[in-house]
């Protein structure tokens, strides 16, 4: 019972964190959305304010800063790349116009800059084949940090030449300077939702995995899970004994107390195999109603008979069916071994159910004649 209310709080606590990273998660991204928004808003009020020249460059700056936001954002959805890639268009279109444009010629004579842009638009057409190809989270990365590299080489270049100090230019500049660091902090906070988004889906399937291999009812694992750890061993070459066990007297406690008591007996007896003596000499599993597998791995006849022999103990003392109600219990064993006796996980099922029914045939022919 302690077992299954750890697996239910687990479940739980796993959907509530889920949840409420999700919900972080989608605060995040319109809280970028905003500040994008407000970085455009602060673009186009400090772009008025400046000749036809002028507006050339900054148009550049605000193609380039939508470009940068947007690039992290390239894998989220379709519609983001589809941005992505016309804000790269955009950036590009603003970087020609600045280099061909009459009306940056002013901006050109003054001495090293066309040298400058020539070579910074060179370096930004070169991520074009990486810009329309992106596919995966390295490309990505790949890509935003060649992108921001640009865009402070640029601003860099823009603040030392073309600065304008005036109250109103030094304000539009500490507000983009906190609106770039929201920005950064905003998106280090949306990667860090997205990784824990992504181990909490991990934690998630992995309980659902052993929720899966589990048996509902005694909490030990069951035939999916006896099935897999079989295989294993016989990929891995490892010698081991299947050990089937059909209850004998179990279908008399239903008849005679009800299911009910017949699902505490089989409790009961999973609790008995599980014991921390049993646990190291072999593995249990619930595979049926009233049937029971053991993986014993031990390598000698000897070692086998004591394995064996501690699986059957739990057998001796009678299950408590209902308070103060004692019933007896045995069970019916079919052994087969790998690889003596199969090599194969249907194989070794099928010897072991043969012999463990003609124990339990040979059982009630003794018991009839008796």
């Amino acid at each position: 019972m302690t077992n299954k209310n750890n697996i239910t709080s687990f479940t739980s606590l796993l959907k509530r964190s889920k949840a409420l990273l999700i919900v972080l998660s989608v605060i995040l991204i319109l809280a970028n959305f905003y500040v994008l928004s407000e970085t455009r808003k602060l673009t186009r009020a400090f772009s008025e304010q400046q000749n036809q020249a002028t507006w050339s460059l900054f148009q550049l700056t605000k193609e380039f800063s939508s470009l940068v936001v947007l690039t992290p954002l390239s894998l989220t959805d379709q519609q983001f790349l589809k941005k992505t890639e016309l804000a790269y268009e955009l950036t590009w279109s603003r970087f020609d116009l600045l280099l061909h444009a009459e009306e940056a010629n002013h901006f050109m004579k003054i001495e090293g800059t066309r040298l400058f842009f020539s070579k910074l638009f060179v370096r930004f057409t070169q991520l074009e084949p990486l810009v329309f190809q992106l596919n995966d989270q390295d490309q990505v990365n790949r890509l935003n940090r060649e992108v921001n590299a640009i865009y402070k080489d640029l601003l860099g270049y823009v603040n030392i030449n073309f600065r304008i100090n005036n109250p109103f230019y030094l304000k539009r500049t500490e507000q983009a300077k906190l609106l770039d660091q929201t920005q950064i902090a905003l998106m280090l906070l949306l990667f860090a939702c997205a990784a824990l988004v992504g181990y909490v889906l991990h934690l998630e399937s992995k309980a659902n995995k052993q929720l899966a291999m589990t048996d509902a009812l005694t909490h030990i694992p069951n035939r999916l899970a006896m099935a897999q750890h079989t295989q294993q061993l016989i990929v891995e070459r490892t010698d081991f004994t299947l050990c089937l066990l059909d209850l004998n007297g179990f279908k008399q406690i239903n008849d005679r107390y009800g299911h009910q008591a017949g699902d505490h007996a089989l409790q009961q007896l999973a609790s008995r195999f599980t014991n921390d003596s049993n646990r190291l000499l072999f593995t249990a599993y619930r595979i049926g109603g009233d049937e029971f597998a053991l993986i014993l791995r031990q390598h000698s006849s000897e070692q086998l008979e004591h394995a064996l022999n501690c699986a059957l103990d739990c057998f001796t003392d009678k299950i408590e069916v209902e308070r103060g109600i004692l019933h007896a219990l045995s069970a019916s064993v079919g052994l087969a071994s790998y690889p003596s006796q199969a090599d194969t996980y249907s194989e070794l099922i099928k010897i072991a159910d043969r012999n463990m029914y003609q124990m339990k045939f040979a059982t009630r022919t003794h018991t009839r004649q008796t």
